[in-house]
């Protein structure tokens, strides 16, 4: 039948989609040259080799750190407060919605999810390695219960990570500026924000917030590493934040799954583009900068 053949045409369309990501991923793989390290940004190169005129092939991969830094142990404190501050915000964004109530959910959250968790703990083999599990956990419970108390509505949900992003910058960068801004590439910044519809002033404001949060946040053992970098001939049309060895990471992909919320990160850029009247996109991705072959896949940067 028509219905028949239709199917199987898509389904022979999806395997050879799948054989050809599966070469790009070998090919890419064997593209990463171990021995290129980027010396402004200490990473790893894509090599996707040279033209005939001799200018690059596309741009570099963001491969992983040439020179690893050590993720420093994990500050549940810190973890505790950034959840304490999503919840007085989703309160705040929603006064029907009682702490009592809040609260109640939570812990009925913890109770459904608490056994998928403790499977994955079974093989945590350092202490900090639990504790980044159970943080996990948390986040986890805490944001879905947010979510279903302010009944998945995109525009409670939209406030909620406002008011939340710029109670994280008031509690870890409240006088931060642009003199704080640092990226792998400073004498680009003032020539890619030269001719753009936006106060660039602002924006540079708003990094140097984001260069402040993100070192408390690596000092909380939260993320290892942070790069923040205007991309070359983008024309300050993008910003790109790369966070390596993120903690959260592991939760923030279940919850982006379900459609039940985003983080603490993606709430601070929110906020501060909010602040500065920048008007554009987030879009987020989990990365593993070591591999593009999906069967040892595992997602360590934002």
């Amino acid at each position: 039948s028509i219905g028949k053949a239709f199917r199987r045409q898509i389904v022979r369309g999806a395997q050879v989609a799948d054989k050809l990501d599966e070469k790009w991923e070998r090919v890419s793989d064997g593209l990463r040259d171990k021995s290129r390290c980027d010396p402004n940004t200490n990473r790893r190169l894509y090599d996707n080799g040279k033209r005939r005129d001799g200018t690059s092939i596309g741009n570099p991969g963001l491969g992983e750190l040439c020179t690893p830094e050590p993720l420093k142990p994990l500050d549940t404190s810190l973890v505790r407060d950034m959840l304490s501050l999503a919840e007085k915000s989703a309160l705040g964004v929603s006064p029907g919605v009682s702490a009592t109530a809040l609260a109640t959910k939570i812990q009925e959250t913890k109770g459904l999810v608490r056994p998928s968790f403790d499977r994955s703990l079974e093989n945590a083999s350092t202490e900090d390695e639990k504790s980044r599990g159970l943080s996990n956990f948390e986040l986890y419970a805490t944001l879905r219960s947010i979510n279903a108390q302010l009944g998945g509505s995109k525009a409670a949900t939209r406030a909620f990570q406002l008011a939340w992003g710029k109670e994280l910058i008031q509690s870890y960068a409240p006088n931060a500026n642009r003199d704080d801004f640092v990226t792998p590439f400073p004498e680009k910044v003032e020539e890619e924000l030269s001719d753009v519809d936006y106060d660039k002033n602002s924006l540079l404001d708003a990094l140097g917030k984001l260069t402040v949060f993100l070192g408390k946040m690596k000092s909380g053992g939260v993320i290892g590493y942070s790069e923040l970098s205007i991309p070359y001939d983008d024309y300050g049309s993008v910003v790109t934040v790369a966070l390596d060895d993120y903690s959260p990471i592991g939760a923030e992909i279940l919850l982006s799954e379900q459609g039940l919320g985003e983080g603490p990160m993606q709430a601070v850029l929110r906020a501060l583009l909010a602040d500065a009247g920048i008007r554009g996109e987030l879009s987020t991705f989990y990365i593993d900068p070591s591999t593009t072959r999906q069967e040892a896949y595992r997602p360590t940067q934002l």
